[in-house]
């Protein structure tokens, strides 16, 4: 007997939101796949971006979403590495040369 694999949309929809990883779990097939499929489906406009989260490692991954939404934003630690943010008043201490 051969076991027909769920569809990532199919997946999705019956989950309502999840990870790359989570879903990749859910159909059994591999990560690039699903990934594949993701980018597909987001052009498409049958998925969103529901949400981010943190792993254990500290690494941020998309929660996506069934349905027409709109993306939610980046966190800021998603947009600069490590989480780090220089401000300008404590950059001019940095700077050799004054401000």
């Amino acid at each position: 007997m051969s076991e027909t694999k769920l569809s990532v949309g199919k997946a999705l929809q019956k989950i309502g939101r999840g990870t790359a990883s989570a879903i990749s779990r859910m159909t059994g097939r591999p990560i690039k796949s699903v990934l594949l499929s993701i980018h597909t489906l987001h052009t498409q406009s049958k998925i969103h971006v529901g949400d981010y989260e943190v792993n254990k490692r500290g690494q941020v991954a998309k929660v996506w979403a069934w349905g027409d939404g709109d993306d939610a934003r980046e966190p800021n630690n998603v947009k600069h590495k490590d989480g780090f943010i220089p401000r300008l008043d404590e950059a001019a201490a940095w700077l050799r040369n004054p401000i």
